[in-house]
């Protein structure tokens, strides 16, 4: 009887390790997230506008000291700069934006007061945080976003 229990709690703790695995997703996978939340939000930005994907950031590992969670792989952070038109009101469309974007976003303090118009959101499922603000780059009128994924694994790669 002792055996039979032993196999069934080693089987139930392997079907339940391979399930968890099988809910990680991969880096890919959380960059498509956040890739697709910047494209929502700038295209929530009339034209004309110019939108700037910024490009070469590396993944950081979560288990890096800046993040409040510790776990396995990298996240993604993503930064588009959306340089708008001078009349455009950006103070105005950052603090309709949290309605824009719907439900499941919640606004959240950064706890540092700023002179410019931010808003800074986080989503509970999947997990992502965005930043969204003002900005003027080399004199141009500017919105800024900023997302940081969940944790998603990396493909391993092979030894040389």
């Amino acid at each position: 009887m002792k055996r039979v229990l032993a196999v069934l709690g080693l089987a139930t703790g392997v079907l339940i390790l391979c399930g968890c695995a099988a809910d990680t997703p991969t880096y890919d996978e959380v960059r498509a997230e956040a890739d697709k939340v910047l494209q929502q939000v700038s295209d929530l930005v009339p034209e004309p506008k110019d939108v700037v994907p910024t490009e070469g950031i590396k993944p950081y590992g979560c288990d890096d000291d800046l993040i409040f969670t510790k776990g396995r792989g990298k996240f993604y952070t993503g930064q588009w700069t959306v340089f708008v038109n001078e009349s455009f009101d950006i103070p105005a469309f950052i603090g309709a934006f949290p309605d824009a974007l719907g439900d499941g976003w919640s606004e959240q303090s950064l706890g540092v007061p700023v002179n410019f118009a931010q808003v800074y959101l986080v989503r509970d499922s999947p997990r992502m945080s965005l930043t969204v603000r003002e900005l003027t780059i080399d004199g141009r009128k500017a919105i800024d976003l900023l997302a940081i994924s969940r944790c998603g694994t990396l493909p391993a790669t092979p030894s040389p």
